[in-house]
């Protein structure tokens, strides 16, 4: 072998050398990048609140920061008011809500209410472990989707054209009271909506605009308990745990009065505030909201039950 063919077969050595230890470090870096993919789309929930019996948790006066809420304005707005946080809704058989930032799994909560406007044919009150897509979920097919969507948005954007994404409707369950006097517990999952309570009336609730209301909801172990302005109250719960409530005449059909409302799974979500008009009741509904505290859950809401 002649000098000149030595000179040009070492560089091709090295080069070979070089292409085989990149062979063996990219399973390796492939890794590490998956590894940060799951990181960031595992780093969008968001944090689950917790602490010791009694303590105060969370408290929004809407006073001053509201960062931790969504605003928005259109059809429907959150926005604050006169130091309150209100829903406004402008058409019938629609709603608005917003809700807290962070997640919870037990709680108390107690907020003060009023319809400052509208029709008293109306829905309001809290949404309970509320889930979905903006809140920390990812419902894209793969969690490294998401991390990617996480590191480069432009790149999520194209890839929510182009991929088929899971089912993201709202989970939740909220307890609602009406401006003529009546309350109701609904849930939501996989994209329906089942009325859990019917709606019942009850002398406890403070009747007509302007009046405030004082509601209070705590949830351990997967177990919910409501009370209004301090009257624990009970709930026409049916007796087949997938359909709907039945309440007429004073009596629970096909089901039974019961003080507390149970799920089997319970899962951390967050906590918010729901406004709703009614296709009866029209338009220019307007809910405010105020002392929204939530604390870590002691003993269940006591007191006399009642409709």
């Amino acid at each position: 072998m002649s000098v000149a063919s030595r000179e040009l077969s070492q560089p091709s050595r090295r080069v070979a050398s070089n292409r085989r230890l990149l062979a063996l470090c990219m399973p390796l870096l492939m890794a590490l990048l998956a590894a940060q993919l799951v990181y960031a789309a595992l780093e969008r929930s968001p944090p689950v609140m917790a602490g010791q019996t009694g303590e105060l948790l969370y408290a929004a006066t809407f006073a001053g920061n509201s960062d931790e809420w969504h605003l928005y304005d259109g059809r429907q707005s959150a926005r604050i008011v006169d130091e309150q946080l209100e829903l406004a809704l402008t058409e019938p058989g629609t709603a608005a809500w917003t809700s807290t930032a962070a997640y919870y799994g037990d709680f108390k909560l107690s907020v003060d209410l009023s319809a400052a406007a509208g029709p008293v044919d109306n829905a309001f009150g809290l949404a309970l472990h509320i889930r979905d897509a903006q809140s920390g979920s990812c419902d894209l097919p793969l969690i490294l989707f998401c991390g990617l969507e996480q590191l480069f948005p432009l790149l999520g954007a194209g890839m929510r054209q182009l991929l088929p994404s899971q089912n993201s409707a709202l989970e939740y369950t909220a307890f609602l009271i009406s401006s003529d006097g009546y309350y109701s517990l609904w849930s939501a999952a996989d994209g329906e909506q089942t009325m859990r309570s019917a709606w019942i009336f009850s002398d406890a609730i403070r009747q007509g605009l302007g009046a405030q209301n004082h509601i209070e909801a705590h949830a351990q172990a997967g177990t919910y308990t409501f009370a209004i302005n301090g009257e624990p109250v009970l709930l026409c719960l049916s007796d087949d745990p997938d359909a709907s409530s039945t309440y007429s005449g004073g009596q629970c059909i096909g089901g039974g009065m019961v003080p507390e409302y149970r799920i089997s799974a319970p899962e951390p979500g967050s906590l918010g505030i729901l406004a709703q008009s009614t296709p009866s009741g029209g338009s220019g509904l307007r809910i405010r909201f105020d002392n929204f505290l939530v604390f870590a859950p002691g003993d269940a809401i006591e007191g006399v039950l009642r409709l």
